[in-house]
């Protein structure tokens, strides 16, 4: 499995322009195959309105990557579209998650070190600024599956998924990951599993305005297919099936760090 490995910092517009520039090849690529979609109007006012922080990362993205920005946004739309069939589970105390898709431009493996936020290693797509699973430096670890389209009569056209990213960058434990996801806007269907460095777990089912606490399988079925992401809050580490280990380390600064894995990130091990 292909997974890049980049890192970004500073303010919103910066962590967006740190991805951007970094993934610029493969988000042209990516858009190249779009066909001069464009976005919803709808969810273009969402993003600003509730999720503003995103909303400057897509700005940054589209400077990093000399890339129109309502190209990036309707990029990301057809990206959630095609996140359907991602799926979870509790595997030995981490969260795994397995993916039915094969994108040919791959992952990256994201440090960030956000202003006034937690630093966090997500795992995510190169044109999409949100978190489809990571951990953070307190061992709040996060995935979200089972993504479902918007429906065109539902109240918010962002997508509920977008709540991981910001439960990753601001908070420390599953309760108060769960309790912001319960209260803040976000439509469509989603599931998300979290787990933290204390041994809790904790799983929400989005669908539209609806919020509903669930139980997650303990474990995959037998013969379940899909590459894999094993996300582990204790050890602050993502590992990827055919690319790797990625750890978040703790007692690195900003700005130092291994050549090549970005400030506090060791680099795969193999």
């Amino acid at each position: 499995m292909r997974a890049s490995s980049i890192r970004c910092e500073g303010a919103p517009r910066d962590l967006g322009f740190d991805q951007g520039r970094a993934c610029r090849d493969e988000i042209r690529a990516d858009l190249g195959a779009l066909a001069h979609a464009r976005p919803d109007p709808l969810l273009v006012r969402d993003l600003a309105r509730y999720f503003p922080h995103l909303d400057e990362r897509v700005s940054g993205l589209a400077s990093g990557a000399a890339a129109p920005r309502d190209a990036l946004v309707a990029l990301a739309a057809s990206e959630i579209a095609g996140l359907a069939g991602l799926r979870v589970a509790r595997e030995s105390g981490a969260i795994e998650l397995r993916a039915e898709v094969a994108p040919l431009t791959g992952w990256i493996v994201r440090t960030t070190r956000a202003e006034g936020g937690y630093a966090n290693l997500t795992v995510t797509r190169p044109g999409l600024v949100f978190a489809l699973a990571g951990v953070n430096e307190h061992g709040l670890a996060g995935a979200a599956a089972a993504i479902g389209p918007i429906r065109a009569d539902e109240r918010w056209r962002a997508p509920g998924a977008l709540l991981l990213e910001q439960c990753i960058e601001r908070l420390d434990a599953v309760e108060k990951a769960l309790e912001w996801c319960e209260r803040r806007p976000g439509g469509g269907s989603v599931l998300l599993l979290f787990a933290d460095a204390d041994g809790a777990t904790g799983a929400l089912q989005i669908d539209g305005e609806k919020r509903a606490r669930v139980q997650v399988p303990a474990h995959f079925a037998a013969g379940s297919v899909g590459a894999r992401f094993r996300i582990d809050a204790s050890a602050r580490a993502i590992e990827i099936d055919g690319a790797g280990r990625f750890a978040l380390d703790q007692g690195v600064g900003a700005g130092e760090g291994a050549p090549g894995a970005g400030p506090g990130v060791s680099p795969p091990s193999r």
